[in-house]
């Protein structure tokens, strides 16, 4: 009933030591997704995973990781191996994109989450401009029946999430670690809630 994408946040910023640590943001990110991948073949649902960067409007990176269709194997494990930062956050294209994918999946719940380092950031694409053009990205998603939430890691909680996101969409992991560990749980509450 449920068909999940996860779509990963692979700009720079993501090559940033973890607070207190020496792995960066987004090896733990791909060590999460190993373990989703594995606990969601297990149950069952239907899942995929991209990947986004860009700079600029007219150069926006949509990487895709897993298909719907794809079985978990080597293949997808080298590609979330080969997953490395790229260049900047242009968050709503992102999203459109994955939402746009998402809503053709045959699943009677359609989920998108987000995982994130922190704010939409590009070259013109910064501040109240990219959190309004973001914000209108996820109830683009949220109108064609896909259930937007998001993941921040690596950063304290922040007020503009709720301007992003909306107030009980989001969650803050300030401890990027945690993240394989509570990615799973979240996943949980979240098919109950939609």
């Amino acid at each position: 009933d449920v068909a999940a994408l996860l779509l990963v946040d692979m700009s720079r910023s993501t090559a940033n030591p973890v607070i207190g640590g020496q792995e960066t943001v987004l090896t733990v990110a791909k060590e999460a997704l190993v373990l989703f991948c594995e606990a969601l073949q297990v149950v069952g649902d239907t899942y995929a995973i991209a990947g986004f960067s860009g700079t600029g409007r007219h150069s926006v990176d949509y990487f895709r990781i897993k298909d719907f269709a794809e079985p978990l194997g080597p293949m997808i494990q080298q590609r979330i191996s080969a997953m490395r930062p790229q260049r900047s956050t242009r968050m709503g294209a992102a999203i459109r994109h994955a939402a746009t994918r998402l809503a053709t999946a045959a699943a009677r719940v359609r989920l998108l989450i987000v995982v994130s380092d922190g704010f939409p950031n590009d070259l013109g694409y910064k501040g109240d401009y990219a959190i309004a053009d973001t914000r209108r990205a996820v109830q683009e998603a949220r109108a064609r029946n896909v259930h937007v939430k998001a993941i921040t890691v690596n950063i304290g909680s922040d007020p503009r999430l709720d301007d992003l996101y909306g107030r009980v969409h989001h969650h803050v992991i300030a401890d990027v670690r945690d993240l394989p560990d509570k990615l799973l749980r979240l996943y949980g509450t979240l098919t109950k809630r939609v």
